[in-house]
């Protein structure tokens, strides 16, 4: 190969490159995440003492952006975008069915109990960003969303998830 292909070579590898990077990209867009990423969810019952992890921390997690709508008419379509909580279990070995009840807890003491047949077909969601921008003030620091499902599993201003065996 002379220099000239070789030089062409280069240049079509890198723009191709570019092109899927620009593309594919990680599902994860650019959500200023500043006014909030220092804040603290906790994680019960996955080993002998709580985890608590950031939403910076959430977000440098492999994340998803999912377009769903509630089954309620309460919300319309919406774009949730953040780790999946399989992701978040798979980083401390474990797995959904690992357990017989999440419990959600809200900052404003909203509570939802989710059972092994709830959860174990459903994806969940711990949004950091709706719309690919930041969580309004009032749902801060994440928000679980349940693609397809009620509205009223969708808990906002989430503070901790309890895991029970």
């Amino acid at each position: 190969m002379n220099k000239r292909n070789f030089g062409k070579s280069i240049f079509v590898f890198f723009a191709g490159f570019f092109v899927v990077l620009a593309f594919c990209g990680c599902g994860n867009p650019d959500i200023d995440i500043s006014k909030y990423e220092d804040s603290v969810i906790v994680f019960s019952g996955l080993t002998d003492k709580d985890i608590k992890i950031t939403v910076k921390e959430l977000k440098s997690m492999d994340c998803v952006t999912v377009k769903t709508k509630s089954t309620s008419d309460k919300i319309g379509e919406i774009k949730a975008t953040g780790p999946l909580l399989d992701t978040v279990l798979d980083a401390y070995g474990a797995e959904k069915q690992d357990f017989r009840i999440i419990n959600i807890y809200g900052s404003d003491k909203y509570k939802i109990s989710l059972t092994e047949s709830f959860f174990g077909e459903n994806d969940l969601i711990l949004a950091f960003g709706i719309d690919e921008k930041p969580l309004e003030k009032g749902s801060r620091p994440i928000r679980l969303i349940i693609p397809g499902s009620d509205s009223a599993y969708w808990v906002r201003l989430v503070k901790k998830i309890e895991f029970i065996r």
